[in-house]
């Protein structure tokens, strides 16, 4: 039987839903962020209009605001994102009942088991995209094809409100020229990698050999390789295989010395380290992220010789980092905190001496209680991916 895999993909999904609510939003540029007033500013997804004049996701507000003076902003509403997720569902739940969602705006939907072929599949897609558009007012993209990884890359071939078929047959014509970039899990680390070695599209990464591949990027190397000749073996959303978990605070107002980050850091560490042990993993490398109050961002990271979920261990390292890679030249407007290099307590090697009973390198109840003092209840920024950072 032949796969047959469709990945829909609702476009610019938090804006359009915003202009759904309030039609006069059409007029005018705008992003959808957190809450600018209490500095939650990220910009989550923009209009049309606010990308024609130049806005990106994942800047700050303000600097978009640079870029267009006259963006409006929405506070993000997830309440009302995830009903227009359940009715998007439902339609897919027409067609068969293998969905496995990709956050709340991408959904995989496996038509295998219906036995259509692929022509049919097309006709499917169109179908579940007019019934989008008609019945909820917004706009999809899907890809369609044989296996996950290039259904998913048909759903971004070509937006808005596309269907796009990558078949054996048209794969190295449509695929392979794209820009590596594009590809499942090659974040821009990894892109830059794969350019220091002269690869730069899909088609470069197919054809040259698996063990260079390795050599630069390890075992990811391999998989990215079979990716892009097509292969999704090995490859299970449905299974949310966790490559990172990362928590940032962007306080009130600016810190302004090792006190207050300390304390920020030992609250991170905390909430990273209750995640890991929610999904039963341990990290084997922490990062620090440090933004200061004019956007400059420094990354380090750091590998562990064991791999924990210990807090106070994680906050060793992580403040370690932090205190050996800023000098305080500028305040600080938000630090993040990120376990990479997980793996699963089922394959844990156990040690002889652990790590449970390890203190903080520092007095941390006193900074915590300044903190808290200063800025009363902190939100923590979540953040769980498998891409680069």
């Amino acid at each position: 039987m032949e796969r047959v895999i469709l990945h829909c993909d609702m476009n610019n999904y938090f804006a359009s839903v915003e202009e759904k609510a309030n039609p006069s939003l059409r007029k005018v540029p705008f992003a959808v962020c957190g809450d600018p007033e209490m500095r939650h500013s990220i910009v989550m997804a923009k209009n049309s209009l606010a990308k024609k004049a130049g806005v990106i996701t994942g800047i700050n507000y303000y600097q978009a605001k640079q870029i267009c003076p006259g963006l409006g902003y929405v506070k993000a509403d997830y309440k009302k994102y995830l009903q227009e997720t359940k009715f998007s569902r439902n339609i897919y739940l027409k067609y068969t009942d293998t969905i496995i969602p990709y956050g709340m705006d991408e959904s995989w939907i496996d038509l295998t088991k219906s036995g259509v072929t692929m022509d049919e599949a097309r006709q499917i897609a169109d179908l579940i995209r007019l019934e989008i558009m008609y019945t909820q007012q917004l706009s999809a993209s899907v890809g369609v094809s044989d296996n996950y990884i290039f259904s998913k890359l048909g759903s971004d071939y070509k937006k808005p409100n596309a269907t796009t078929v990558i078949s054996r047959d048209n794969y190295k014509q449509l695929a392979w020229r794209l820009p590596a970039s594009d590809l499942l899990f090659v974040g821009s680390e990894r892109s830059k990698k794969l350019r220091s070695i002269g690869i730069n599209t899909i088609g470069d990464i197919a054809t040259a050999e698996p063990e260079t591949l390795i050599k630069l990027l390890g075992k990811v190397g391999y998989d990215l390789w079979r990716f892009a000749n097509g292969d999704d073996s090995g490859f299970h959303p449905e299974k949310d295989d966790i490559g990172s978990v990362g928590n940032t605070i962007t306080p009130p107002d600016d810190l302004r010395n090792d006190d207050e980050a300390g304390a920020i850091i030992y609250l991170l560490a905390n909430s990273v380290c209750a995640r890991l042990k929610k999904h039963s993993l341990k990290a084997g490398c922490i990062s620090v992220c440090i933004k200061d109050n004019q956007f400059n961002q420094i990354i380090r990271q750091r590998a562990i010789r064991h791999p924990t979920d210990n807090a106070n261990m994680v906050f060793n390292h992580a403040f370690e980092l932090f205190k050996s890679n800023y000098n305080w030249r500028l305040p600080l407007r938000s630090v993040g905190v990120r376990a990479d290099d997980l793996e699963s307590l089922e394959n844990e090697q156990l040690m002889l001496f652990g790590d449970d009973d390890c203190e903080t390198s520092i007095e941390i109840d006193s900074r915590i209680k300044a903190l808290t003092t200063r800025f009363g209840k902190l939100n923590v920024e979540r953040t769980v991916t498998t891409r680069d950072w």
